[in-house]
């Protein structure tokens, strides 16, 4: 009895990789879901560069005015047709090769900057038994992030599901985070740990042995900082050479 080759079976065994892209991309019409991405799911004034690649695009979103620079990888494991699980806000930048793999939720609130290389892994494989291939053990299902209102994430972060990383908040390089950052923190290493505060009744950062309930009390609102933030929208601009290689040297 000869066995029928499926067009997955063909694509992949019989054909050079060269052509695999091509050629699935026609199959699955997935050259027309770029331009619905951008039609539905990205806000007004945003750069999405070409390179970006998307798994889930239906349950992506992007605010306004915002960069994603090239290379990065939105991953949505788990696809329900009208519910966003990455969303990032308005005016943020994210920069190269920044990966995002979502459990629940992944969420980059407004004013977010990252730096390249960062990661953000909202679930991971299932581990149960290491007598399965872990590539196809299936997925754990995860933990939401949320990353607050102007954050500076700097080179190389890696972000673990369930962590929750307070507004105003900077996260130091190769830094592994894996519990909750307050707000108004600068927290470095791995694991990931807070060593300042911001005191906002001295106008600058004190390490985390000086901090006090007393300072806490004084720290401002998610809503209240986001509206100040607002206000001075006008000085913010778009950083596109350091996006892509398409715009060149200066």
């Amino acid at each position: 009895m000869i066995q029928r080759m499926t067009f997955r079976d063909l694509l992949f065994n019989r054909l050079p990789w060269l052509l695999w892209g091509p050629i699935y991309r026609l199959a699955t019409h997935s050259f027309q879901h770029l331009s619905g991405f951008r039609r539905a799911k990205i806000g007004v004034g945003s750069y999405v560069d070409p390179t970006v690649q998307i798994a889930g695009w239906r349950n992506v979103r992007i605010g306004r005015r915002t960069i994603v620079s090239e290379d990065c990888w939105f991953n949505v494991n788990f696809r329900d047709a009208s519910i966003d699980k990455i969303i990032i806000g308005d005016f943020c930048h994210l920069g190269r090769r920044n990966f995002f793999s979502s459990g629940p939720l992944i969420v980059l609130k407004d004013f977010c900057f990252t730096g390249i290389d960062c990661h953000f892994l909202g679930c991971g494989h299932n581990l149960e038994s290491p007598l399965v291939p872990y590539i196809v053990s299936g997925l754990s299902e995860g933990r939401a992030i949320s990353i607050g209102v102007n954050c500076w994430l700097t080179t190389s972060v890696t972000v673990l599901e369930g962590v929750c990383i307070g507004h105003g908040s900077v996260i130091g390089a190769r830094s592994l985070v894996m519990s909750n950052i307050p707000p108004f923190s600068i927290a470095v290493g791995n694991p990931c740990r807070v060593v300042k505060r911001f005191d906002f009744r001295n106008d600058g950062w004190v390490d985390v042995a000086a901090w006090s309930d007393e300072l806490e009390q004084l720290i401002p609102t998610e809503t209240v900082y986001r509206a100040q933030l607002v206000a001075s929208e006008a000085q913010t601009s778009l950083s596109l050479l350091s996006a892509s290689r398409r715009f060149g040297w200066i």
